[in-house]
This record gives structure tokens, sequence and C-alpha cells, in this order.
């Protein structure tokens, strides 16, 4: 026998080559990667640029959110953990979670928006945290709305404005008893500043998260429907774009109507109220769109 020593030399080697190489042909034309790529879409990069804005401006505005939420829940009458108002401790602490939230997605959405290219792994954790901030949104109103929207109770005493019987400070205890008149001009001194810092929170709130988101959002939502009017020939595209700009208007009607609250001294329930609806609305849409975009 003659002996091998190339694998060339193989009998038949030439058909099996040439079979491999049939059963190795793409049947789908492979995709060109140049797309991945911001800069090999110049009419597209505009639009990308103003995304990543709107995330960054977004991402701080729910940083500011979080610190109003904060503090509402450890020094806001009406709203202070734990006795003090268990609806309002449940929405604010439910509140400061879902910004968090918030904050963690718009950061994921900028770094895939700011950058040269797609970014997988970015718009993956950003769309895992929204899906979670959408329960949050689901949380906070929940537990809102039952005060929000009761117009039968008593406003002013659930503020605790007034009081018929009310309770000293702790400090007094330690004040001696011909210190009186000092102990109550300290107390309404107190209450004054706190009713002042209150305030600034609201404003800060109103400024920085109400009347900013609604805005964002306004330029989210024109660009979702530019998005939608190429992305629809695809189902699940749709889909997703569609629940998007439902939610965006959502929102758009909850700042709106949360600045009209915030931003007056002395607030608004009816704009509370339909705060909590119209939020309930947004992350009910918005919520599926997020979970549908986790599987792409």
């Amino acid at each position: 026998m003659q002996t091998i020593t190339d694998w060339e030399e193989i009998p038949g080697i030439d058909k099996v080559i040439e079979q491999a190489k049939r059963s190795l042909e793409s049947k789908v034309q492979l995709r060109s990667l140049n797309d991945l790529f911001y800069e090999s879409q110049p009419e597209e990069l505009p639009w990308i640029r103003t995304e990543c804005v709107i995330d960054v401006v977004q991402g701080a505005a729910y940083l500011g959110q979080a610190v109003v939420f904060l503090y509402k829940a450890i020094d806001y009458d009406g709203l202070k953990c734990p006795n003090n108002s268990p609806v309002g401790c449940a929405a604010s602490v439910a509140g400061f979670i879902t910004s968090i939230s918030w904050i963690a997605s718009y950061l994921s959405f900028a770094a895939n928006a700011c950058g040269a290219a797609v970014n997988s792994g970015a718009l993956c954790a950003g769309d895992w945290t929204a899906l979670m901030a959408n329960f949050g949104e689901m949380a906070t109103v929940g537990a809102a709305v039952k005060e929000d929207c009761d117009f039968n109770k008593d406003w002013i005493a659930l503020l605790h404005v007034t009081d018929a019987n009310p309770l000293p400070p702790n400090w007094q205890a330690f004040v001696p008893a011909g210190a009186a008149p000092t102990v109550e001009t300290i107390a309404k001194v107190d209450a004054l500043r706190t009713s002042k810092r209150n305030r600034n929170f609201d404003l800060t709130q109103c400024v920085m998260a109400d009347v900013t988101n609604a805005a964002a959002y306004i330029v989210r939502v024109i660009l979702q429907i530019r998005s939608a009017a190429s992305a629809c020939p695809e189902p699940r595209a749709c889909a997703i774009n569609i629940l998007n700009i439902i939610s965006s208007f959502a929102w758009i009607s909850q700042f709106t109507a949360l600045a009209v609250s915030d931003c007056w001294t002395k607030g608004s329930q009816k704009a509370l109220c339909a705060a909590d609806i119209s939020d309930m609305v947004a992350a009910v849409t918005n919520g599926p769109a997020a979970g549908i975009a986790t599987t792409s």
C-alpha cells in the first residue's frame, strides 16, 4: 500500500471539501456592521445626539426628584415616615426608589446614544431598569391616589396646619417652666423655618423635576413619533414605539399637573389626582414597551 503523508493525498478529499463549502454557505445575506456606527448614518446623527442630551437632562431631573422624595420621607409634614402618614410615607419611599431606577435607566440610554456606536449592553440595562421604574411608578401612585383623589377629606388637618391639642416638641421637657415665652418663640421660629424649607423643596420639585421633565418628554415624543414612522413595518418595533408614544404623552400630562400643584403656594389636590391617573396610564403602557424591548 502507498503511504499517505499529507491530507491532500486522501482519496476523494476534493469532493469532501466541495461538500463542506456548500454546507457552510449562508442562505441569508450577511449584515454589514457599519450601520452600528452612528457616523455611517449622517442624517440620523443629529437625532441620536438629541436623544443623548434628553437622556442626560432627564437623568439629572430624576436625581433632583429623588432628593425631594427622600426629604419628604424624612421630614415633611403629612408625608414623612413612619407614623406621620402611612400613605404619604409609602408614596415617598416608593417615589425615591422609582427615581433612582429612572436615573439608572436614563444614564444607561445615554451611554448608548452618546457613544460612537450602538451599545447593546447599555440598551439592555436601560430596558430592565425602566421596567423596574414602571413597577415603582405603579406602587407610588397606587399609594398616593387614595389620598390625592379623596376630595372629601380635611387637608388642613391632614397636614397638621391646625390642631386643637398640638403636642409640644420633645425638647420642651428639658426647658425650665419660667422660660415659657422663649420656648414658644423658638417653637414658632422653628415652625416658620420648617415651612420655608418645605416650600423650597416644593419649588425644587417644580423647577428641576416637573417643568424639566414635561419639556423633555415633549422632545422625546417627537423622537419617538419619528422612530415609529420608520419602524412600524416591523411589528415588534412598531408596538414598542406606539406604547412609548402613549406613555410620553401621559407623562407630559403628569408633570404638567404636578407643576400646577408644586409651583403654586397653596397646591392643588385636583392637579395631584390628575397627575396620579396620568402616571398610572404612562406606567401601564411604558412597562410592556420596556419588557418587549428586553427581548431585542
